[in-house]
């Protein structure tokens, strides 16, 4: 698609919506501990579990302590639970707010998937401005993946961690469920307006698109569709071919979390200084020697990279739902999903002015063009207009 088009694609999108909307680690590292392997637990094969547990308290993570002088989680979520999957091996770190108003005919609940090396907090921002424009009629759901943040494996045995894609896929079709039917189902959220949507970004964005397969029947006729952030198979795989010389590029220790938030911004990987002041802290944990160092390192998973992606353009095409594909820049579409694109079989949106972190960089763009994807999908949402201007829906 040449850029011309797709600058006017993605800002058609932008201004329909804008023109509606006017209408704890548990246990203490040192710097030398910090980058081996992460904390290891059994593997175990049960795909869904009956045994999910919520021990039902704020908790202010551990990455978010009084040292942090920025913003913290409350401040874009309303719950940071600690919920336990005991099939799945992991007691996961969780955010979520529910909605608080019900005057629409359908209420989004965007569910977040981040990608490797991030956080659940990567998407602070953009919850933040989705709530305020949607005021209060939606709900959001993020968390910390295994390998990251403050989720932690239930077991200390020194088996070997695995963070193959099916892994991660398996553990957000468990976490799914459990917010469908222990948070939405259990809240005054009517079941009749819950329109889930899921939104992954990068490695999140395959997780959201193979999750699919894996999701209840309860679950799937809530779902309205899929958005991917930022990925696209071929160019993802090649960019894992030379993510070594960005690693090597990239200090895994600052002395202090304003440090941190300085060297990501000053280096261009972020655009939003106060979108990078949520999402850094909750990449660093404290060491012994009171300097902060990086959770995840990333050549941890480097045995699992190759099934990452693979196959990935081709599900997004075929999976049966609606489907929206945001990318940054001058990105380029894989043979695959030129062909999907050309057959009208997902909705492309571009924007040239974010970097790789769209969630982060153009929050509020983000939000806008999610809510269009809402909004032109729901069909609870059709108002039609009757010769006597009556509105029948």
């Amino acid at each position: 698609m040449a850029d011309g088009l797709r600058r006017k694609v993605a800002l058609s999108h932008y201004e329909a919506a804008q023109l509606f909307l006017d209408g704890n680690p548990e246990e203490e590292v040192t710097e030398n501990d910090a980058f081996g392997d992460l904390p290891s637990t059994v593997e175990l094969k049960t795909t869904h579990s009956h045994h999910i547990h919520d021990n039902n308290t704020s908790n202010e993570t551990t990455n978010q302590l009084i040292n942090n002088p920025f913003l913290k989680w409350d401040s874009f979520f309303e719950h940071n639970i600690q919920v336990e999957l005991k099939d799945r091996g992991y007691k996961f770190n969780v955010y979520y707010t529910l909605p608080t108003k019900f005057d629409f005919a359908s209420l989004p609940i965007f569910m977040f998937h981040h990608g490797a090396g991030s956080s659940g907090l990567t998407f602070a921002s953009l919850a933040k401005a989705l709530n305020e424009k949607l005021d209060g009629q939606c709900g959001f759901f993020s968390f910390d993946a295994r390998g990251h943040g403050d989720t932690q494996p239930l077991s200390r045995d020194r088996a070997q961690p695995q963070y193959n894609r099916d892994d991660y896929t398996l553990d957000f079709s468990a976490l799914i469920d459990y917010h469908y039917n222990d948070i939405l189902l259990a809240s005054k959220v009517p079941k009749e307006k819950i329109s889930l949507i899921l939104v992954g970004h990068s490695l999140g964005g395959s997780i959201c698109t193979f999750v699919y397969d894996l999701l209840s029947t309860a679950v799937r006729k809530s779902l309205l569709g899929v958005t991917m952030l930022d990925i696209v198979e071929e160019a993802a795989i090649q960019a894992l071919r030379k993510v070594d010389h960005f690693l090597y590029e990239t200090p895994n220790v600052f002395s202090s979390f304003e440090e941190a938030v300085d060297w990501h911004v000053n280096h261009s990987l972020f655009k939003s200084r106060s979108s990078a002041e949520i999402a850094i802290p909750a990449l660093f944990k404290y060491s012994n020697s009171g300097r902060i160092m990086r959770i995840t390192d990333l050549k941890t998973f480097r045995p699992f990279w190759d099934t990452w992606f693979s196959g990935l353009s081709h599900q997004f095409v075929v999976t049966p739902t609606c489907k929206l594909l945001i990318l940054a820049g001058n990105d380029n579409l894989d043979k695959e999903l030129i062909v999907g694109q050309m057959q009208g079989k997902y909705q492309l949106v571009v924007f040239q002015d974010s970097g790789h972190f769209i969630q982060e960089d153009v929050p509020t763009k983000t939000a806008l063009t999610l809510i269009d994807f809402w909004k032109r999908n729901d069909n609870r949402n059709v108002v039609i207009k009757s010769n006597w201007g009556k509105a029948v829906k």
